[in-house]
């Protein structure tokens, strides 16, 4: 006759949900997560003309809605000054042409913030490339991100940190994996938005040219009211 006991603590794991991934301490844990991209305008037209006839694909966590890729969905976790961290995604991005000749796949993009206001979109890439190099790499460094304060936006309360239009670079892994392209040649721009548990997000430092010039500006008004002043006492 079977345990009744056991069955019913069975049963009850059964319906006990499944624990949370575990985050680092100090680390803030992502909770919505969106990467919006374009790719690379020109590449997008050729692979679709005339002289390719080809088309792209999606599947995963990555869809189309033109005229921009977008990464929803992916896990991780950042920093709170946001310069290091890594959100990782499923799915491929897979571009054909030529007849099957050339088919790129680039799957599980990777999002790794690499200091302040940087970061690395990272793919695994496989198939052949334009010049019919075959190609299967893990894990490769694709474009470098850049972009400066004014295009990033930080709600601490919220947990919610956007940037808008974060310059996007081919390096040199990227090129040897794509073909097509040289490394330091520019890709469209990118968006970024992550919400992460709220108030755990540090706000942006102050800019060290805001404090200079707070200090210069002091001593200015210092001066002013020193020479102002002295012309007083020495008016009759």
């Amino acid at each position: 006759m079977p345990n009744l006991s056991a069955l019913g603590v069975a049963a009850l794991l059964s319906l006990s949900p499944t624990p949370a991934a575990v985050v680092a301490e100090g680390q803030c844990e992502v909770l919505e997560s969106e990467v919006t991209w374009g790719f690379k305008e020109s590449f997008r037209s050729y692979i679709s003309g005339a002289i390719a006839l080809g088309q792209w694909t999606t599947s995963g966590d990555v869809g189309y809605d033109t005229p921009a890729f977008i990464f929803s969905g992916g896990e991780g976790a950042i920093a709170p000054d946001r310069r290091s961290g890594t959100v990782a995604f499923g799915g491929e991005l897979l571009f054909e042409g030529h007849g099957g000749i050339l088919r790129t796949s680039l799957s599980d993009p990777t999002l790794t913030l690499q200091g302040p206001r940087q970061a690395t979109l990272a793919f695994d890439v496989t198939g052949d490339t334009m010049d019919m190099v075959s190609v299967s790499a893990r894990d490769v460094e694709f474009v470098a991100l850049e972009w400066s304060a004014g295009d990033e936006r930080v709600d601490v309360a919220t947990g919610e940190w956007v940037v808008s239009g974060a310059q996007a670079t081919l390096t040199a892994s990227g090129s040897e994996a794509f073909g097509t392209y040289p490394e330091g040649e520019l890709f469209d721009p990118v968006d970024l938005r992550l919400l992460v548990t709220p108030s755990c997000l540090t706000g942006d430092a102050l800019n060290p040219w805001w404090i200079a010039g707070g200090v210069l500006g002091v001593a200015v008004a210092g001066g002013v009211a020193v020479w102002v002043t002295a012309r007083a006492r020495k008016s009759p």
